[in-house]
């Protein structure tokens, strides 16, 4: 089956002048004599997107989100690549985009159906319903000007529902409104997402991407870093975020930035292994024996505590520990210490989250979100989060 989006190192180039005098040497001169310099807001994008699925697109501000989608819709030209569009394309990126402030809501509503083609006798017969999803009361019947960016947000997605769109592309949607509104929003999106219709999602949520998204695009820079599974990818996005402000210089650099303490210590890996293999696992049985090694780098040879904690894949907290109950503060450039314990935890999927603290314990100094992944099976009936070691006996 043809996808619905095909991007091919799509890229897009600006063309910065000092100052006006400066576009006109250019144009005189017939570009002889250049005064430009150019900034690249885009480039090597490329991926594709099966019909029915849905990408998530992230990245901090500047990345280049905003504008591979305003590409992808046609509002702007890409510099290099190519893209390729195949079904009826619905888009909101803006809030009030294509509205008249002079109108009122009800009046955007039918020239924004008639811009999508859309008859006259359809907005009238599904006018109820979009007025509904709208929410916005007798704002509806005032002109556009008056509204909140809230409201301008809402009715903007009301229109963006209106030609039932094969693809529907997106931008931070469930950014504006209140909890009640985006929780409307949420839903509908997964409605349209099981009629069949292609998302194209910009988002700085990762929870929203991970639950609407099949995978995740994330743009640093411009450029793509990663394009896979979006809990993996989200999860490298948190760290990253905590990596340019926390100094965990290593991480930051990988990906395109560089820590702003980056000479502090700092956690460098947690792996998790069956008890005594070198190998990595990913997958364990309850009542498995498991070694957990944390390494962290000082440059000052300090010395330091470390520990983890276990989360459930819904985030529920199982439980967590630290070098402080066994053991002294570890010192040195490159420390490696190891946690042996046996995996009570019930069937799941589990991940842990890495910290390290200062001699005292007192202070956390670094610590990494969500590092590592694995799951449990369990043969037996029970449920919940873990099995305890309960006795039981008859009383006296």
């Amino acid at each position: 089956m043809k996808p619905a989006v095909t991007a091919t190192n799509i890229g897009k180039c600006y063309r910065l002048y000092p100052d006006s005098a400066s576009r006109l040497v250019e144009w005189i001169t017939r570009g002889k004599a250049v005064r430009h310099s150019e900034m690249w807001a885009l480039k090597n994008v490329s991926f594709e997107l099966e019909k029915g699925s849905a990408l998530g697109v992230i990245g901090g501000n500047g990345a280049g989100k905003s504008t591979l989608l305003k590409i992808l819709t046609g509002t702007t030209r890409a510099t290099t690549g190519s893209y390729e569009i195949d079904g009826r394309l619905g888009s909101l990126l803006e809030l009030g985009a294509g509205f008249h402030p002079e109108f009122t809501g009800k009046d955007n509503l039918y020239m924004n159906a008639a811009i999508l083609g859309i008859p006259k006798d359809e907005v009238r017969r599904r006018f109820d319903e979009l007025a509904e999803f709208a929410d916005i009361g007798e704002y509806l019947m005032r002109p556009v000007r008056t509204y909140s960016s809230g409201m301008a947000m809402r009715l903007g997605f009301a229109v963006a529902m209106m030609s039932n769109p094969d693809i529907l592309i997106l931008d931070e949607i469930l950014a504006v409104g209140d909890q009640h509104f985006q929780k409307k929003c949420f839903d509908r999106i997964k409605e349209l997402r099981e009629r069949g219709t292609t998302f194209l999602f910009v988002s700085h949520s990762t929870y929203h991407i991970r639950q609407i998204c099949d995978r995740a695009l994330w743009l640093q820079n411009g450029e793509p870093v990663m394009l896979g599974d979006p809990t993996l990818v989200t999860d490298e996005y948190v760290n990253f975020q905590y990596a340019l402000s926390g100094g965990q210089s290593a991480i930051a650099a990988s990906h395109g930035g560089e820590g702003a303490l980056k000479d502090l210590p700092h956690l460098v890996s947690i792996s998790i292994h069956a008890a005594g293999s070198e190998e990595t696992s990913e997958t364990f049985e309850h009542g498995d024996t498991i070694e957990v090694r944390m390494r962290w780098r000082d440059p000052q040879k300090g010395a330091h505590h470390a520990g983890f904690i276990l989360y459930r894949n819904d985030e529920t907290m199982c439980f967590g520990t630290r070098t402080t109950d066994q053991m002294k503060a570890v010192g040195g450039t490159e420390v490696e210490i190891v946690a042996k314990l046996p995996l009570q935890v019930l069937a799941g999927e589990y991940y842990l989250s890495g910290f390290l603290l200062d001699e005292s314990s007192e202070h956390v100094l670094d610590q990494r979100l969500a590092w590592t992944r694995f799951k449990v099976t369990y043969k037996g009936i029970e449920k919940g989060v873990f099995r305890a070691p309960v006795t039981w006996r008859k009383a006296p």
